[in-house]
């Protein structure tokens, strides 16, 4: 009866790692799910990645040859996909250059630590937007922001076996927080984790 029993609580150990595994997809938002569990907002861990060094790196890492960093995604939101449409502009205010301007409050929020500034009204069907990188370039897949006083423009950064070109830098991307630009918003979203960053 007591092996019985064992196997039981075994097999259902097991399978409960499995549906935890695959609700989080990867090892990148299971890291970042640990972080959180123990305490910590996304704004915490977005903040605490942006504040540590891109330029010098401890002994494991170097013997490593990577480091650790949070990684997100950002994409060209379209305004068929918020019923809002206010809710359109703070998510292009999020993820891009505002072609009209920005509000002058910072009135688009997640919680009450993170606030950025909604875009002035545009007309997405004439006007340009989120068609740049702070590179010039157009944005597109294998392209990255980074902060460039570590990362170079145009120098490739190697993240989960997949090498991207450095086009962008943002006021929130600094130290070892990253920016994946993704075509689909979806995937962009998904992309949050924490990952390994070959040392160039």
């Amino acid at each position: 009866m007591r092996k019985i029993l064992l196997t039981i609580i075994t097999s259902l150990i097991i399978i409960s790692s499995f549906v935890f595994w695959y609700r989080f997809h990867n090892l990148h938002r299971f890291r970042l799910l640990t972080k959180m569990i123990s305490g910590n907002s996304l704004d915490e861990i977005k903040a605490d990645y942006a504040q540590r060094n891109c330029r010098e790196f401890s002994d494991s890492e170097i013997n490593q040859g990577r480091f650790e960093a949070l990684v997100t995604g950002y994409c060209r939101p379209q305004a068929s996909d918020f019923p809002q449409r206010a809710d359109f502009l703070c998510a292009v205010g999020l993820n891009c250059s505002c072609p009209a301007g920005r509000e002058p409050s910072n009135n688009c929020a997640l919680n009450s630590v993170s606030a950025w500034s909604a875009c002035l009204d545009f007309n997405d069907q004439t006007s340009d937007y989120c068609h740049q990188t702070a590179t010039l370039a157009k944005p597109g897949p294998g392209q990255i922001a980074a902060d460039w006083s570590c990362f170079a423009p145009k120098s490739t950064l190697s993240i989960d076996g997949h090498d991207y070109l450095v086009t962008d830098k943002g006021s929130a991307i600094k130290g070892r927080r990253f920016d994946i630009w993704f075509d689909n918003c979806d995937q962009a979203f998904q992309a949050t984790g924490i990952y390994d960053v070959v040392i160039p």
